[in-house]
């Protein structure tokens, strides 16, 4: 068997949905399904030999060509490394990290000693497995909101907005294609040329804004294995690397295949349900050019693990392939990997890791150049700062001065509340905190007014109040402070 190894560049963000459904709450995926890199090469291999419906069945049905599913992509020292969901059977204790304590369901043996941790279940992520750690790989993620368009009234549609989760732009994939000896090198070249010969488009929106890649053919790179082990006490453990989907004795998809399913053909093995861990999945997918649905694929999620007691080995190899529709990417398992190796009591083995990037100094921020229209954006942040200090300032003086002053202007006979309005209609129409004292002087010293506010000092409160702001804060604070004393005096 020939494995031929590509690298997927993510062009522009792309949206995977775990469901081809148009209506309702979508979730997207973090991997992308081999159905995507067999539709590519289906493309162009379909239309050069149409006139050859064997060679065609030979690359897209019969098994023998797997399109596997594309994972993150990790690079430690010039070694490149395949990302792996992570598995199901690793828990962690409640208000902890996986990467600070982890622990391997199947090989627990004493669940009462761990009871207080209430260990959970590890369910998402993508980790790369080597020299016995596991580097987390951050799949970043944009959320954008769209709205469909009225081509009559040129404007968006009414009740047309959905939403779009995509992956970034610069991600970086890998995925294979896995060829059986019946595939020609001449073939081979074609599956090669069908993947990388320009820029492909995957995914939803593809013939928007969305959905551009470019593969790149690995020839000459060694990716690094995942290290096995034997089996321990005739157990033996079965990891799927991939989306797994098995049929049953009627043709329909099942959750529960039988041991000779998973490989072993000894009557006397048997499945241990209660130590493994397998999650499962549903989705009708949708046929482009037949404009049709497929039958819905059914099946078991990766990252599953199957507990297998075996009295032999599998029939396949450590790295091989189960069930159905393996030309889609379905079916990729590894057994008796070594990252679900436990030591006493089920605590994992392997170290898992965050992979945040370590630097010599840790507080240095490194800055880009601004750019001119950088400068217009920060004038315009600066300003409104500025602004919304001004405003919290001025507030909290007006707040001083009513909580001090108030009951000066609350009286039985006097009312304050015209008075309070007239000098808030001087402030708006004062320029400088100078003219605006002199002003609110003239009208407060002079006519009715002036017995008023001679009594209980009250222009000396206020006038001493308006000498003690600033240039910037004077027309605002009295303006403020005008209106809400005209509220108070005018509840009175």
């Amino acid at each position: 068997m020939k494995i031929l190894q590509f690298k997927c560049h993510l062009l522009s963000d792309v949206i995977i949905n775990q469901k081809a459904a148009t209506v309702g709450p979508q979730a997207s995926l973090d991997f992308i399904p081999g159905n995507n890199f067999l539709g590519i090469a289906a493309n162009y291999l379909y239309n050069k030999y149409s006139s050859d419906p064997h060679t065609t069945w030979l690359l897209f049905h019969s098994g023998k060509v797997r399109f596997g599913d594309a994972h993150p992509l990790f690079l430690k020292d010039g070694i490149y490394i395949r990302s792996l969901r992570i598995p199901a059977a690793m828990y962690y204790p409640k208000l902890k990290k996986p990467t600070e304590e982890c622990y391997i369901y199947h090989w627990i043996n004493d669940f009462e000693s761990i009871v207080d941790k209430q260990i959970k279940q590890c369910r998402s992520g993508f980790y790369a497995f080597y020299q016995g750690k596991g580097e987390k790989i951050d799949i970043n993620k944009t959320f954008a909101i769209k709205s469909a368009y009225d081509p009559v009234n040129r404007r968006s549609q009414d009740q047309k907005m959905y939403g779009y989760e995509s992956i970034d732009k610069g991600t970086l994939y890998t995925f294979e294609v896995a060829c059986d000896d019946d595939i020609s090198e001449s073939l081979q070249q074609d599956i090669i040329y069908s993947l990388t010969n320009g820029v492909k488009r995957v995914g939803r929106s593809r013939t928007a804004q969305y959905g551009l890649i470019k593969n790149e053919y690995l020839e000459n790179i060694q990716f690094q294995d995942i290290p096995v082990n034997r089996p321990v006490q005739n157990i033996e453990v079965i990891y799927a690397e991939s989306r797994l989907i098995f049929l049953d004795e009627f043709g329909l998809p099942t959750y529960t295949p039988t041991v000779q399913q998973l490989g072993f053909n000894n009557a006397k093995s048997r499945i241990l349900w209660d130590k493994s861990q397998i999650r499962t999945f549903q989705y009708a997918p949708w046929n482009s050019i037949r404009q049709a649905r497929d039958p819905d694929r059914c099946g078991i999620e990766k990252g599953s693990v199957f507990v297998i007691q075996s009295f032999d080995d599998p029939v396949i190899s450590p790295f091989g392939y189960l069930g159905s529709y393996q030309n889609e990417g379905f079916g990729k398992v590894i057994y008796n990997p070594i990252f679900l190796s436990a030591g006493t009591n089920g605590k994992s083995l392997c170290c898992l890791n965050d992979n945040k990037p370590t630097t010599d100094i840790p507080n240095q921020q490194v800055s880009s150049p601004l750019e001119k229209r950088d400068n217009y954006v920060l004038q315009y942040l600066v300003t409104r700062m500025e602004k919304e200090q001004l405003e919290q300032t001025v507030y909290q003086l007006v707040d001083d001065f009513i909580t001090t002053n108030k009951s000066l202007f609350i009286s039985s006979k006097d009312d304050f509340s015209a008075q309070w309005g007239q000098i808030r209609s001087i402030a708006t129409t004062c320029a400088t905190k100078k003219i605006l004292i002199e002003s609110i002087s003239n009208y407060l010293t002079k006519g009715i007014a002036k017995n008023k506010w001679e009594e209980y000092h009250r222009f000396h409160v206020f006038k001493t109040f308006m000498e003690k702001l600033t240039d910037q804060n004077a027309l605002l604070a009295v303006i403020n402070l005008s209106s809400e004393m005209a509220k108070i005096c005018k509840k009175i």
